[in-house]
C-alpha cells in the first residue's frame, strides 16, 4: 500500500510567501530599471542644453570683447587689460601672482580685430567683426 506524502502545514505558507516574495523583487526591480531609464532621459536632455549653452557663449565672448572695445571707444575708458606680446602686461616674464583669464583679448598682431588668450598664450583662434577663424600666432 502507497502512502500518501505528508505535507507539513507550513509548507503551503512558504510557498505562497515566496511566490509574494518574488513578485515584490519583480515590481521592486521594474521600479530600478525605470528610476535608471528616468535618468539616462534627463540626462540626455541636460547635455543637450549644456552643449547648446557652450555653442552660445562661445559665440558671444568675442562679441562681448568687441562691445569693450566700442564702449572704451565712446566713453575713452580703458578696456580690460588685454595679454599683448608673448606674456601679459606687468608680468615681467617672472612668476606670476596671478594669470590673466583665457578670453577674447585685441589681436596684439593687429592683423585681426581679437585673438584668444587661452591663459598661457595666444591661441590661433582669432575674430573679425563677430566671425571667427583661426590665424596662426605670431
Amino acid at each position: 500500500m502507497a502512502h500518501a506524502p505528508v505535507l507539513h502545514p507550513l509548507a503551503v505558507t512558504c510557498q505562497q510567501s515566496s511566490t509574494a516574495g518574488a513578485v515584490t523583487g519583480l515590481v521592486i526591480l521594474l521600479a530600478i530599471a525605470g528610476a535608471i531609464v528616468g535618468l539616462a532621459i534627463a540626462n540626455g536632455r541636460a547635455r543637450q542644453r549644456l552643449a547648446s549653452a557652450n555653442a552660445e557663449i562661445a559665440f558671444l565672448r568675442p562679441e562681448n570683447a568687441r562691445l569693450q572695445q566700442w564702449v572704451a571707444g565712446l566713453t575713452g575708458s580703458a578696456v580690460s587689460p588685454g595679454p599683448t606680446g608673448g606674456t601679459p602686461p606687468g608680468y615681467g616674464g617672472g612668476p606670476a601672482a596671478y594669470s590673466v583669464p583665457p578670453q577674447w583679448y585685441a589681436d596684439p598682431s593687429g592683423r585681426h580685430e581679437l585673438r584668444y588668450w587661452d591663459g598661457a598664450g595666444w591661441s590661433d583662434r582669432v575674430s573679425d567683426h563677430g566671425t571667427t577663424s583661426t590665424d596662426p600666432a605670431v
